[in-house]
């Protein structure tokens, strides 16, 4: 039996030697989706599975690997990692994100995902941590003691300012920056 569902590539992978297996988060949270001769041009499947990806498709379900039997749509967000390097960074830091600590699917952590992965940010360091912040409260895991006393203040102005240029006019020190990475890591590792 079949079903469709919505995928965002978060890595690909060669399975054999035209076989692809994709690590995707879905509906059903992070799933791994193969590929049959995915690698193969004439199965026309290899320009879709690039990392970042959102497909629309079609798959049958054998225990844990979802197996892909066609493709109805195709948002191509890979292509806008093509701006600059830098833009591909920014996307790679948020999909490794999400790969390390989205467990299970959330419809709200699904499309604030999409949205910063559309952002081409100016501030990248300051808006992965406002995303992470924004991750810890859809979660229910965000506190503000998780944080040095210094780090509160800095944690605060990042979660509650809303409007994408005063977040890119924030000028923080990148040692504080990487605390409060370093502190959200640490909380989430101890928490799920």
């Amino acid at each position: 039996m079949s079903a469709k569902g919505r995928f965002l590539i978060l890595r690909r992978f060669r399975a054999g030697d035209c076989d692809l297996m994709v690590k995707a988060y879905s509906p059903y949270g992070l799933v791994k989706l193969f590929v049959s001769e995915g690698l193969l041009p004439e199965r026309g499947f290899l320009g879709y599975m690039e990392p970042f990806n959102l497909l629309y498709a079609v798959y049958n379900q054998s225990g844990d690997v979802l197996f892909l039997k066609d493709i109805i749509e195709v948002d191509f967000f890979s292509y806008l990692c093509f701006r600059d390097y830098s833009a591909y960074l920014w996307m790679n830091s948020l999909v490794s994100f999400v790969e390390r600590w989205f467990v299970q699917y959330d419809p709200e952590l699904f499309n604030m995902l999409i949205n910063y992965l559309r952002l081409n940010p100016k501030n990248r360091a300051v808006l992965l941590i406002k995303f992470k912040l924004e991750s810890l409260k859809r979660l229910g895991l965000y506190k503000e003691d998780i944080f040095d006393k210094k780090l509160i203040k800095i944690a605060k102005i990042i979660a509650e300012e809303d409007k994408l240029i005063k977040l890119e006019r924030l000028k923080i020190n990148q040692k504080y920056l990487l605390e409060l990475d370093n502190a959200i890591d640490s909380h989430l590792s101890n928490s799920l």
